[in-house]
């Protein structure tokens, strides 16, 4: 917690997304927790802009998950301070949702052929 908070006091996007992305998974609510209320806007534009380019979507799907969950009730009080950070958390997960679904259904219709073909394979053996 103390060290994500430095690094957000700091401003630096490097060593911000280093203290996020050493955090365990099953630390980010605690972390979360301890970090406060005082720059939340900050940390939601660092871990949007980190998610963009990262390989571990569902790591910063948990961080916003988490973060929304402990402090959705300040983000909603103080909507209009958040609303920039919000959009940009929204438009970046939509356009890695866009990127994803067409490999997502390529594999489901792979997976379903191949149990089909083992299907078949089975029933000629019987």
């Amino acid at each position: 917690g103390i060290a994500l908070r430095m690094a957000v006091h700091l401003n630096e996007f490097h060593l911000v997304k280093e203290v996020i992305e050493t955090t365990p998974t099953r630390s980010i609510a605690q972390v979360v927790r301890a970090f406060g209320v005082e720059n939340l806007e900050r940390l939601l534009q660092f871990i949007t802009k980190a998610m963009d380019n990262s390989p571990h979507v569902e790591f910063y799907l948990n961080w916003c998950l988490s973060l929304l969950q402990i402090h959705g009730t300040i983000v909603e009080k103080n909507r209009p301070s958040f609303m920039r950070a919000l959009r940009s958390m929204y438009k970046g997960l939509q356009t890695r949702q866009d990127e994803l679904r067409p490999l997502c259904d390529s594999n489901k219709y792979t997976l379903a052929f191949i149990e089909d073909q083992a299907r078949l394979l089975n029933s000629m053996d019987d």
